[in-house]
């Protein structure tokens, strides 16, 4: 049986994730307004014309119609492109990573819609929590869900076991899927760490949204990458805030949203978590036991 070129797949990846992308566009405007996604069509929100399929074709039409509206001439934000633009690119990476050269059908093609549709989400919530300061529990639940369907799925073709949790203090283990663990312990962690800090600073230095955020992670990522890229998510915060206070576009007591710092280190860690926790081990593992 003949075998698609890889490059052929990436680009129908692309071209896939581009189409994924305009769709992320309308939740992105939709989901902090509290509108339907559904209903109504595609149109302007200026205007309020019904945009017809012809004005929906992902990046061309953008770019066609010179960043304005066809129908009142009203700017378009190039976030639109740029969305559309980061999801083709993310798809088709996905693919190259966790296509056919990463196993064997259907095993890949369920890795590659799994990790393809928790980026998606990922990309809606870094714009929306860029913007709005906010991150929709649509966005995080389908994250969660996402994961642990993932994970099911993999569970009853025999690619994935169950792992096995002990219970404190015997020497009993539970067997659960790995997701199930991660969305606890990550979306613990963050919900302990929202009520220290309330109690210590007597203010909200967590949210809500970055705890369902930290738990659909947790369900997408093995334990130890969902935690790295939590420390990764600190490290890009640290430095993106030291750039804006230096720069003037914030102060120290200027909020700064921590979900596309999270988004960002989820990223990261969706290629390259094995490959960073290798390093980790290597060089600063081995460091601390020839130290002491």
């Amino acid at each position: 049986m003949p075998t698609m070129p890889e490059w052929l797949g990436v680009l129908i990846a692309f071209i896939y994730g581009t189409v994924v992308g305009s769709f992320l566009n309308v939740c992105i405007w939709r989901l902090p307004r509290d509108e339907s996604i559904i209903q109504p069509g595609s149109h302007c929100p200026h205007c309020q014309t019904l945009l017809r399929p012809w004005d929906l074709i992902p990046l061309f039409s953008f770019l066609l119609q010179r960043c304005r509206c066809k129908y009142c001439g009203a700017p378009i934000s190039w976030r639109y492109f740029g969305v559309e633009l980061i999801t083709g690119i993310y798809f088709a990476l996905t693919y190259h990573w966790f296509g056919p050269r990463a196993g064997y059908p259907p095993y890949w093609i369920v890795d590659f819609f799994a990790y393809a549709l928790f980026g998606a989400s990922l990309i809606a919530i870094f714009f929306i929590d860029l913007e709005h300061y906010i991150i929709p529990d649509q966005l995080s639940l389908f994250g969660i869900a996402v994961g642990f369907l993932h994970d099911v799925v993999k569970i009853i073709t025999g690619t994935h076991q169950l792992a096995k949790v002990p219970i404190p203090f015997t020497s009993l283990k539970i067997p659960l899927p790995a997701s199930v663990v991660g969305i606890v312990v990550c979306g613990g962690s963050f919900l302990l760490l929202a009520i220290v800090s309330y109690y210590v600073f007597r203010k909200e230095a967590m949210g809500g949204g970055d705890i369902k955020l930290a738990a659909a992670i947790g369900a997408n990522v093995a334990l130890g990458a969902a935690m790295l890229s939590f420390l990764l998510a600190v490290f890009i915060g640290g430095i993106i805030g030291i750039g804006l206070i230096v720069f003037g576009k914030k102060t120290r007591k200027d909020y700064v949203p921590f979900g596309p710092m999270m988004v960002a280190g989820a990223f990261i860690v969706v290629f390259y978590g094995t490959d960073l926790l290798r390093l980790f081990e290597y060089y600063v593992c081995n460091y601390i036991y020839t130290a002491y």
